[in-house]
């Protein structure tokens, strides 16, 4: 044999040993670890039939360990971590029981995710019906008229890992005819007892509201409606719906006590953290009502009509916002934002909407934006301009009604309004 063939013998041999080395090394790896979940990381899942105990997750009938009686919360053991927004799909979980741990087959009876809470509480029912449901959960066909009922337990409606927008709980109740009974509300009187947020500063009421004993339900019409004002709450509820706006709910003080009046979607939900003022604001041109205190071109909540130049009695402030009442209705004005976009550079004219001389000498960051017009709120951000740190000189100074002092100053792009 020449040295040649040698050669490709060798070769050869390497080209078949090489690779098959390499797939045993692989396959000596161990694989890698999965992290366990912490054990507070881990629900309780409560057991409303009985349930065997199984020493495997393969649940078969010769592994049985014991039992578990219904009516209990257990917890589950911990299982890989990146399973737990499926755990809620898994038909077999480890649990931890006085056997250490230990697994259920939970197609073998019925159970809800959560921990049974057992605590006596009188429920008073609002809903004009509200449906009954078996020990197991399943719906019986009858239902409560609106009436007080003893619960006895309680567990909440939504289940781990699961996105939910409900605050609701499953009640189990005692009924005379029944048995023990499952009932899921969240409209009985209690439950608005404690539910509800603080609100931050004040609120506008931009149309005549009706009062209501507690929210959702029908409109105290003994009691007179609360005219456009603004107000501090006592506290808010919301209550979130899917494909829909919120509903949003104010406990406010009246002549009458505690009353909850509900916010109309047409006029803003959920505008707070006003100031409350009483001043007079001298508008000196033209401008627009709007029906929230936001403004874009074209904007739907600009009220048709504009409004001639006036003296305006305004009752709230938000930002450079301010709420008025106008023929009964509550409504927003911006001056600010109104003056500013009238401002020509033709010193001329705009000296009579309160533009003056400066030679004030403005110290620019690199944070310092110059724009169009001397407001804040919708300018495109193309056409804004940004400088690097430099003192320069403004020629005209204005004073917006909000307080806010204006700089008008030249460079390379042309006329430009600061605020330092």
């Amino acid at each position: 044999m020449d040295d040649i063939s040698k050669w490709l013998i060798l070769l050869l041999a390497a080209a078949v040993t090489f690779p098959s080395g390499s797939q045993t090394a692989r396959a000596d790896q161990k694989p890698a670890e999965q992290k366990l979940a912490e054990p507070s990381a881990m629900p309780y899942i409560t057991l409303l039939d009985d349930f065997k105990l199984y020493a495997s997750d393969k649940t078969k009938p010769n592994e049985i360990l014991g039992s578990i009686s219904a009516y209990q919360s257990v917890k589950l053991a911990p299982i890989e971590s990146d399973r737990l927004l499926d755990i809620t799909r898994m038909d077999k979980v480890p649990v931890e029981t006085w056997l250490g741990k230990a697994w259920i087959n939970l197609k073998e009876g019925a159970y809800k995710y959560g921990q049974l809470q057992k605590q006596e509480q009188t429920l008073t029912l609002l809903d004009l019906q509200t449906p009954l449901y078996d020990s197991r959960m399943k719906v019986t066909g009858y239902s409560l008229s609106p009436q007080q009922v003893q619960a006895v337990a309680s567990i909440d409606a939504c289940d781990p890992y699961t996105p939910c927008r409900t605050s609701a709980k499953w009640h189990l109740i005692a009924t005379s005819w029944l048995g023990e009974q499952w009932i899921r509300s969240e409209h009985y009187a209690e439950y608005y007892e404690g539910v509800g947020q603080p609100v931050d500063g004040m609120i506008p009421i931009a149309r005549e509201s009706e009062v209501y004993s507690l929210p959702f339900e029908k409109p105290l019409a003994d009691e007179p409606k609360l005219p456009p004002q603004v107000l501090k709450p006592v506290e808010k509820y919301t209550r979130q719906a899917r494909m829909v706006p919120p509903s949003v709910w104010y406990q406010v003080e009246t002549p009458n006590g505690l009353r909850w009046i509900r916010c109309s979607d047409d006029y803003g939900l959920g505008i707070e953290g006003l100031e409350q003022v009483d001043r007079k604001l001298d508008i000196p041109v033209s401008f627009h009502y709007y029906q929230t205190p936001l403004a874009f071109s074209s904007d739907p909540n600009k009220t048709a009509g504009e409004q001639p130049a006036q003296t305006v009695q305004v009752i709230g402030k938000k930002g450079s916002w301010y709420f008025t009442v106008s023929e009964g209705v509550g409504k927003w004005i911006n001056p600010s934002m109104e003056i500013a976009s009238r401002l020509t550079g033709d010193f001329e004219q705009d000296a009579k909407l309160g533009v003056q001389l400066s030679s004030e000498r403005l110290e620019l960051t690199g944070s310092s934006i110059g724009f169009d017009i001397p407001y804040v709120e919708n300018q495109p951000a193309e056409k804004w301009l940004t400088f690097t740190p430099q003192t320069v000189t403004a020629s005209r100074v204005w004073k917006s009604p909000n307080g806010e002092s204006w700089y008008y100053i030249h460079t390379w792009q042309g006329a430009k309004w600061v605020k330092p």
